[in-house]
């Protein structure tokens, strides 16, 4: 995860300077022209070595399709709703969320006299006079449901949602100077259930235009128009009183998108009360001591007059903004379909030498320069690389890759003010490497991605949360493949050590001066007090160092075909079928394009998967796929399948858009009910004037087989 610090040494006059990304904005033309000659021709500069090989030659123009501009829309927590949220049945509990623990010593509990026999308490200790004991009442010992429970009483999280009508897919939180805070955001799916939460990792950096901008990186959520927001001091999150829903007024005050104020009031839930449905009824006999019914818990307590947490997200409340972030898309053809969504990903005309990168230009993801307010800075050497995790959702596919990159860089850039990306390079879990800062990846470009180490370092991105599930081998076969060429480049060994000194960062584990001697290929908890990039992406890094350094790659699946880890609609149906162990076994294509654009459909050993809008993701296979292509497929007089196969008596059946094929289990044939075409044919002859056919009999297409289909 990027952090934003500057390159000059620490001044102890001039705090701020300590932080910005570039020394100074770099009008100068020859500059400007050396960068640019970079970017187009980077085998021109290069002292030795080669230049990764880009998917598009970027001395010409970025691409032949438009991509829709990235709208960042950003609204203050202060003034969406506030709900009330079960921990256990939101899964905010499994998330690791709890609430401050409740300070009991305030709370009236009533006595439960019980008969002590005689000898257990010495007679010396015993007082002269003893009152008649009273014996239980058991209106006292039982517990009453009818009796409500006490106002106010803390029953769940404070979350925000948030909703916009124009969906957005990546969400971004950003607040000033509030330390110690943690957020989980979920997305509302289609269907009206939840997804998962997803932590949204702080990033460890400033921005030079307002150094009290603090931020988390944004999440990846899909195609989402409403989100709810948790935020949480390490992990506790603020208690509301009342049922799942919107927050009560006794406890907490809800804002709405017509009210806003600056300093909103947070009261405290007061300290509940003991009633009658909390008594527990006794279960000892007279002469016996009760168990104790409480025990005490070393944790700070709760009290009436608030706590350190409460007054922490009081102001997280208040000042926290949500970056609602639609990356852009690719803009539609004349025939109304999108390219970047139909079409597999571009090949290279060139393709790179073995063991050299193939890397996707910033042309290429649709990198909009405008958005950058200053030219990159390069440093004299390169020292230490640094890898990193983009945390978020691990749930994206090959397509979403270019759009997360977009998301990541106009946030960094403008929300964060960081002027450009953070990272230097981005690898996703398809193996697909992302050109990232601007000026050149043969060059020294100074990044955003390490608090007090950006200096002569180079930060790479793994997209994903490596916390929950470990890296492709794609995605490591990538990263190291990179990094063995950009070393080699300068000299260094994957295997080596690095040595580059702090300039200081809050949070940083070195002071400024301080040298860190790591390996040449680290993480970024080795600078800074983070677990990025991830726990299974701290366990990589060894299989990333063998690949830099000339290893032997990890064995993948065919790169050319649909992997298990894609999760659009014909991969979910592959799997709900069983996936590469099922009926259809492996698929032998990637995801394809029909030839008139209308359906995406992808080949696998014992069939077809076809989808479109219109018919969702449909199985074709055995027999009735042979005889749908003898008929031309989608383009014949069928159309595209609407359903799968159906078993009957008369034999096996499926339906399409022109009609239905039955496969008849006695005689093997497979005959062609073409119900709606041929309605449609003997009206339209009759309204012309002219007879309809002779019913010769249906039409049928012969294919001998032994077995009915699978």
């Amino acid at each position: 995860m990027p952090a934003h610090v500057g390159d000059d040494q620490p001044d102890s006059s001039t705090y701020k300077e300590t932080y910005v990304r570039y020394r100074r904005p770099k009008p100068s033309i020859v500059l400007g022209t050396v960068a640019a000659v970079v970017v187009a021709s980077p085998v021109a500069i290069l002292v030795g070595g080669s230049a990764p090989n880009l998917t598009v030659d970027p001395s010409e123009a970025p691409a032949t399709q438009s991509i829709t501009p990235t709208t960042i829309n950003q609204v203050s927590l202060n003034d969406v709703p506030t709900l009330v949220l079960n921990l256990v049945k939101s899964g905010l509990a499994d998330v690791g969320v709890t609430l401050p623990p409740v300070d009991i010593s305030g709370i009236d509990l009533p006595d439960i006299p019980l008969e002590i026999p005689s000898g257990v308490i010495p007679t010396e200790l015993l007082p002269s006079t003893t009152a008649p004991l009273e014996s239980v009442s058991p209106s006292t010992t039982t517990p009453s449901s009818s009796t409500p429970a006490e106002p106010g009483t803390p029953e769940g999280a404070l979350v925000k949602e948030v909703s916009q009508d124009k969906p957005f897919s990546m969400v971004g939180l950003t607040w000033d100077g509030v330390a110690n805070t943690t957020a989980y955001i979920r997305a509302k799916k289609a269907d009206g259930s939840w997804g998962p939460w997803i932590s949204a990792d702080k990033v460890d950096g400033v921005s030079d235009k307002n150094p009290e901008k603090q931020g988390t990186e944004p999440v990846w959520v899909g195609d989402a128009n409403v989100v709810q927001i948790a935020v949480t001091n390490d992990g506790v999150a603020a208690p509301g009183a009342g049922t799942e829903g919107p927050a009560a007024a006794s406890s907490t005050t809800t804002t709405s998108t017509t009210e806003s104020s600056t300093t909103p009031t947070f009261t405290t839930p007061p300290v509940p009360k003991r009633t009658d449905t909390s008594i527990p009824t006794s279960t000892v006999t007279p002469g016996q001591i009760a168990p104790r019914v409480f025990t005490p818990k070393e944790q700070p307590m709760l009290t009436t007059t608030g706590a350190p947490e409460q007054d922490l997200l009081q102001q997280a409340f208040s000042s926290i903004s949500a970056a609602l972030i639609s990356p852009g898309s690719t803009a539609p053809t004349t025939d109304g379909q999108t390219p970047a969504e139909n079409a597999a990903p571009i090949a290279p005309a060139t393709p790179a030498p073995p063991g050299d990168p193939q890397v996707i230009s910033r042309a290429q993801w649709g990198a909009d320069e405008s958005m950058r307010c200053s030219d990159p800075t390069y440093d004299p050497e390169l020292k230490e690389t640094i890898v990193h995790h983009s945390a978020g959702s691990n749930d994206y596919t090959r397509e979403q890759s270019a759009e997360i990159v977009r998301g990541i860089y106009a946030y960094h850039a403008q929300t964060l003010g960081w002027c450009d990306i953070g990272y230097n390079v981005l690898v996703d879990k398809y193996g697909q490497i992302f050109e990232g800062a601007y000026g050149g990846l043969d060059r020294n470009v100074e990044a955003t991605h390490t608090g007090g180490f950006n200096q002569d370092t180079m930060g790479l991105a793994l997209l994903g949360n490596l916390n929950e599930v470990a890296p492709t081998p794609e995605m490591l076969n990538a990263a190291g493949t990179f990094l063995g060429w950009r070393l080699r480049l300068a000299g260094l060994d994957p295997n080596g050590q690095g040595s580059v000194t702090s300039i200081g960062f809050p949070g940083g584990l070195y002071a400024a001066g301080e040298t860190a001697t790591v390996p040449m290929i680290s993480g970024h908890r080795d600078f800074y007090n983070t677990d990025c990039p991830g726990q299974f992406g701290y366990d990589a890094l060894p299989q990333i160092r063998a690949i830099a350094a000339g290893g032997t790659q990890l064995p993948t699946a065919n790169p050319q075909v649909l992997s298990t880890t894609d999760t659009g609609a014909i991969a979910q149906q592959w799997q709900e079928t069983g996936g590469p162990t099922g009926k259809l076994g492996n698929a032998t294509t990637l995801e394809q394009t029909t030839p008139d654009g209308s359906a995406k459909y992808v080949d696998f050993e014992n069939g077809k998967i076809y989808w479109s809008e219109a018919t969702g993701a449909q199985i074709v296979q055995g027999a009735i796929e042979k005889a749908w292509a003898a008929l031309g497929f989608e383009t014949g007089s069928l159309g595209l399948p609407t359903s799968g196969e159906t078993t009957a008596p008369a034999g096996i059946s499926q339906s399409f858009q022109g009609g239905t094929l039955i496969f008849n289990l006695l005689t093997g044939i497979v005959e062609v009910l073409r119900t709606y075409v041929d309605e449609y044919t003997n009206s339209y002859n009759e309204q012309r004037g002219t007879p309809a056919p002779a019913t010769t009999g249906l039409p049928t297409t012969e294919v001998p087989t032994t077995a009915p289909p699978a």
